[in-house]
């Protein structure tokens, strides 16, 4: 929504309550395809999401960022939505929380610019979404990055 809640539309009020009541996880973790690759790009993560993961599963310190590929307090920054994981960080994210990468997802989720963006996390602060800046600096450029790794692994075996 990206401002206080008593000033939401019923529209930004019912998207937040699907993004919040929709999640689940479904499986343990597999590889990811296309499908999830793209919810990804388009910056469909919502920081709530890993934020519930990473509590449910008792994981916080230095040791979360380690294990994503990450820089701490990169993952501190990913729960409030002013930085985006890369692709290979969002793949270590799910492994590490065996989840789907589409579990850290949800299709109606969007960027959106807060004008009061937390710069640490809040408790019982549910952030839905990531700023729309952040998903385009890691974004911007990824192409079928999936497709094309295929295409270089048969390329390479020519």
């Amino acid at each position: 929504m990206g401002r206080c809640i008593g000033t939401a539309t019923p529209a930004e009020l019912e998207h937040a309550q699907r993004l919040l009541t929709d999640r689940h996880v479904t499986a343990p973790f597999v590889e990811p395809g296309d499908d999830e690759y793209e919810l990804w790009r388009a910056g469909k993560l919502v920081p709530f999401y890993l934020t519930e993961l990473l509590n449910a599963g008792g994981h916080f310190g230095p040791e979360v960022d380690t294990a994503c590929l990450a820089e701490e307090p990169a993952v501190d920054r990913w729960e409030v939505g002013v930085e985006y994981p890369s692709w290979e960080q969002t793949v270590a994210l799910a492994r590490f929380l065996d989840v789907r990468v589409r579990d850290l997802a949800h299709p109606d989720a969007e960027p959106r610019h807060h004008e009061v963006r937390p710069r640490l996390k809040i408790s019982g602060l549910a952030i839905l979404s990531f700023e729309p800046a952040a998903v385009s600096a890691v974004t911007a450029g990824a192409g079928g990055l999936l497709h094309d790794q295929v295409t270089d692994t048969t390329t390479a075996r020519r």
